[in-house]
């Protein structure tokens, strides 16, 4: 139990990728240009000079009056656009609170829930870990590469559980793909209320620990998928190899049906739905066996 709970406080606390996570107070000074990418979690941040990368924040405040070239994406925090603040891509606000000057710039779009139109606007931005087909740009290179130490770093903590997840797989696929389906519809029902109740603060720390628990058993069940997919390839290569081998092998494929347009994406599609399947399985086995 102290495992799965250092797990989530590793991904919580750090903002669910690398980068600034874990810092309270995070600024860009005017005049400064910063070129990486600010991840956050309930940080203050206060960017008055210019961003060359984009800006994710769950949690806390954001203050811009300066330039940041990519998207700026908040979830559940209070966000102050000044007339001076300049966006090269799309603004993304998801509850919390969006104060922006009228003079202020955006050149991509502007998301902001309010309305059910704002919700139906939206809905396509809700699960950016569902995944998509067609060309390799440099942002998929740089998922494929996270949910890869995602993935090891995962099999670091959870060796022997990450395998017995993985062995359940063929067990009953059939079975793991609608609970998957069946999760994830769920998340969606619940992500919608707590944006909802977010408005009135309240909704905020249950979106929080929403969104951490699913992170959470879809990067476990990620790691069994891509564990399952290198050990069968390992197999049949009649090779000899570690589990880490199975990780990469499996985040290989991954990659590969990304290249495949259309068929690709149903593919795609199906192994997220079987990972979050095998993960809230595996934690529902393991409940019942504690029981």
């Amino acid at each position: 139990m102290k495992k799965y709970a250092l797990l989530l406080i590793f991904l919580v606390a750090g903002g669910l990728l690398l980068g600034a996570a874990g810092s309270k107070e995070i600024t860009v000074a005017r005049g400064e240009t910063r070129r990486t990418a600010i991840n956050a979690f309930n940080a203050r941040l206060a960017i008055h000079g210019n961003m060359q990368e984009s800006v994710f924040l769950m949690g806390g405040s954001l203050l811009l009056d300066g330039e940041v070239s990519g998207d700026v994406i908040c979830i559940g925090a209070r966000v102050e656009i000044a007339a001076t603040a300049r966006i090269g891509r799309d603004l993304i606000v998801i509850g919390g609170r969006l104060d922006k000057a009228e003079q202020s710039r955006v050149n991509g779009e502007i998301y902001n829930i309010r309305t059910s139109q704002d919700l139906k606007k939206i809905a396509g931005s809700l699960l950016p870990l569902l995944p998509e087909s067609g060309d390799m740009s440099f942002f998929k290179v740089v998922k494929l590469f996270f949910w890869l130490i995602l993935s090891l770093l995962t099999l670091a903590i959870f060796p022997v559980q990450v395998g017995q997840a993985a062995a359940m797989l063929p067990e009953a696929p059939l079975r793991h793909l609608g609970r998957g389906l069946l999760a994830l519809l769920l998340f969606v029902l619940l992500l919608f209320a707590f944006l909802l109740l977010s408005f009135i603060l309240i909704g905020i720390p249950l979106l929080i620990l929403l969104m951490a628990a699913y992170f959470l058993v879809l990067i476990f069940g990620r790691a069994a998928v891509f564990y399952f997919i290198g050990e069968r390839a390992v197999r049949r290569l009649r090779l000899k190899a570690n589990p880490a081998l199975y990780i990469f092998l499996g985040v290989a494929a991954y990659a590969v049906f990304k290249f495949i347009p259309y068929l690709g994406g149903v593919l795609l599609v199906i192994l997220d739905l079987l990972a979050t399947g095998v993960g809230v399985g595996f934690f529902l086995r393991r409940r019942k066996a504690a029981i």
